[in-house]
């Protein structure tokens, strides 16, 4: 066989397998998840339609970035939730434009295409990215970023990287350790003053361009440092599932947040999965370079200490460092393997999580048979019962204080989360089971339950 021919074999490789992976976007994008399945996706579907940071559509920073490529879409006819999750599914799939620039040895390379189209294709990035949450475009602008840094550091697009990390904390804040990076870029300017003073400006104007419109969007500057400072103390001191606040030891925290890793990361809970990912450690691993390694080690210290690790989710772009670590060198009879397994597991849980209600859902409808008069006390699930049946009376429970504040009829209901929550305060309280629902907890973990209870109000304990 001849050079020529060669050639021609293998760019028809990379055109097919090219092909190959716009037929399963299109799949991808046919099975974008239409539920509201969690209060932060009810924000955003809240948002697309009225942008109010105040009234938590969505809830703080914003997510302008997120939340404006959705707004366009539904001027085209889409719903605002599938409008979410089009714009985040094709956002995570752009990562593999800058995957495989990273990873490409020549043109028209069919391995190492198939090595990025590895990274995302794991199952756990492509579910999240069905749905209606920002992290499948982070995690796409995340790509995009590594690989703006990898050009900068050649003395290529110097600038870029600083944008694209305006763009990455305009679509997630919580990303912001991957800021660590830019220390090792402007270090590398510490001897040229005006390029250093260049990339300084350039990374606080690209913040500013989206912080500004959200600050005046709730009044200025003043208004909005003021409901930040309120986000970060409520994160960090109540709700936000820090070490702080978690009764787990830091040691039990670092076992769950390796667990969400590799059994929720690489394996998708599946032993199958788990194998093969496993499967990918029997080989020789090239550490990533140390501003790489630096950084990802700073967000995993960020999500075991300051994030909530009960949400597999917040570890997510640590299994895209860890896979793509450990394909980058890797034959294609490895690849194959591990590749062919997720996209199983992942075509399987799409059909699912588009088609099966989650359980908050199932019980949203459910509720529609109540009594006109019934009163249904909520922790977190107020919108989505909203959604389902407006004229409800729905009351959201944010404390105990709150809990007995509130008058009791003759129909009072309270969810299975609520309760939880009263019951951990130590609210002795009575109640029957009316409805229970239970859906994958793959997908959303906190509410793959839900359940519903009357309020036995003559036995409930004396206020």
């Amino acid at each position: 066989m001849t050079v020529r021919s060669d050639r021609l074999l293998g760019r028809s490789l990379f055109f097919t397998l090219c092909f190959a992976i716009s037929l399963l976007l299109g799949v991808h994008l046919y099975l974008v998840s239409p539920f509201v399945a969690s209060y932060d996706i009810a924000n955003f579907t809240l948002a697309v339609g009225q942008y109010d940071l105040a009234n938590l559509q969505p809830h703080f920073p914003g997510y302008p970035f997120f939340i404006l490529l959705a707004t366009g879409l539904t001027r085209l006819g889409l719903e605002p939730v599938r409008a979410l999750g089009i714009v985040s599914t094709l956002g995570f799939t752009s990562g593999l434009i800058p995957l495989y620039l990273l990873l490409k040895r020549q043109s028209f390379d069919t391995a190492r295409l198939l090595a990025a189209f590895t990274v995302i294709s794991v199952a756990s990035l492509v579910v999240i990215s069905a749905t209606g949450m920002s992290d499948g475009l982070a995690l796409g602008v995340l790509c995009w970023f590594m690989w703006s840094v990898e050009r900068a550091r050649h003395g290529h697009f110097r600038l870029l990287p600083y944008l694209l990390f305006g763009l990455l904390m305009a679509t997630r804040l919580s990303y912001a350790p991957f800021g660590i990076v830019l220390l090792f870029l402007l270090w590398q300017t510490r001897k040229d003053y005006w390029q250093l003073l260049s990339e300084l400006a350039t990374l606080l104007l690209a913040q500013l361009a989206w912080l500004l419109p959200v600050a005046f969007s709730v009044g200025g500057p003043a208004s909005f440092a003021q409901l930040s400072l309120s986000f970060v103390t409520g994160h960090f001191s109540d709700w936000g599932g820090t070490a702080q606040t978690d009764e787990a030891s830091l040691i039990e925290r670092l076992g769950l947040t390796l667990k969400q890793i590799v059994w929720h990361g690489l394996g998708f809970t599946s032993w199958l999965g788990l194998a093969s990912g496993l499967f990918l450690f029997c080989q020789r691993i090239r550490p990533l370079p140390l501003w790489w390694s630096v950084t990802g080690t700073g967000y995993f210290l960020w999500v075991w200490l300051a994030q909530n690790i009960d949400k597999p989710r917040h570890v997510l772009p640590l299994v895209l460092l860890l896979v793509f670590l450990l394909v980058r060198h890797l034959s294609v009879r490895w690849l194959v393997p591990f590749l062919c397994i997720q996209l199983v597991m992942g075509s399987i849980a799409l059909y699912r999580q588009a088609t099966i209600e989650p359980a908050t859902i199932q019980l949203a409808d459910a509720i529609t048979g109540l009594p006109a008069s019934a009163t249904i006390f909520t922790d977190e699930e107020d919108r989505q019962f909203l959604m389902a049946r407006p004229d409800a009376t729905i009351v959201p429970i944010g404390s105990v204080s709150k809990w007995r504040a509130e008058p009791k009829s003759a129909e009072v209901y309270l969810t299975g989360r609520l309760l939880k929550q009263l019951r951990v305060a130590d609210v002795s309280i009575e109640v029957t089971e009316v409805f229970r629902f239970t859906s994958d907890p793959r997908f959303e973990p906190e509410d793959a339950e839900a359940r519903l209870y009357r309020l036995n109000l003559n036995e409930e304990a004396p206020r």
